[in-house]
């Protein structure tokens, strides 16, 4: 087939991933928002249905205290989404996604023949990749995801599997001990919300707060003097 012309060219733009929300925040984000798109594949919808149910049940628990508090229930919910098991799951997956970026066409072809090569129950456990979701079972845990490594490793072609062993390498001396964490039990686990959670005082942000006193200081003077601004 050959090109004659082309009409129309389109872009798209997928956010893979994003962080996670900070520890000590008191906003509790949800969906994409939380971090919940995954980092290799883009999957967002069932992900924060899933995770949606979690941070339900949570609030509802937080608002039945007697002791509420909304520092510690912010952690709590927050905490119910990403747990030590959740972090490290989405460690490995962040690793995937990592790696792809860094391939070319070749390595892409190489990459997704081997992919495809494995158990589709075992892919598609991967490309959803979240607690309750169908096939999560080969993820969910340390030595599933290390057989699933391991195996993905035999599908690949030689060059592929050898970059990614090499990219395994250097991506630990890059990040750190996230990616060890989501393969094995003997390196300590993520700290969880609620337990390193730092509570704060009673005043809150103080530099907002001033400064926020100070805009509204300043639009009544303007108001008082008959002028009008835009507060950005």
């Amino acid at each position: 087939m050959t090109i004659t012309e082309v009409l129309e060219e389109e872009f798209c733009y997928i956010p893979m991933g994003g962080d996670i929300p900070r520890r000590g925040q008191r906003i509790v984000p949800i969906g994409a928002a939380a971090g919940v798109v995954h980092p290799s594949t883009g999957y967002q919808v069932a992900r924060a249905l899933s995770s949606n149910l979690d941070i339900a049940d949570q609030i509802c628990e937080e608002l039945a205290r007697r002791d509420f508090d909304p520092d510690r229930a912010a952690a709590r919910i927050l905490g119910r989404t990403w747990t030590p098991d959740a972090i490290r799951q989405r460690a490995f997956a962040v690793f995937g996604g990592d790696f792809l970026m860094q391939q070319d066409v070749r390595g892409l072809r190489g990459f997704f023949s081997g992919f495809f090569r494995l158990e589709e129950a075992m892919w598609a456990g991967f490309l959803a990749g979240w607690k309750n979701l169908p096939n999560n079972e080969y993820h969910d845990g340390w030595w599933p995801r290390v057989y699933f490594g391991i195996l993905f490793l035999t599908k690949l072609p030689p060059s592929v599997a050898l970059d990614m062993i090499i990219s395994i390498v250097t991506y630990t001396l890059e990040n750190g001990l996230d990616l060890i964490q989501s393969v094995t039990p003997l390196v300590g686990e993520p700290e969880a919300f609620h337990e390193s959670f730092q509570f704060r005082n009673n005043n809150g942000d103080v530099a907002a707060k001033n400064e926020a006193r100070k805009m509204m200081s300043e639009c009544d003077r303007c108001e008082k003097a008959g002028e009008v601004v835009e507060v950005n």
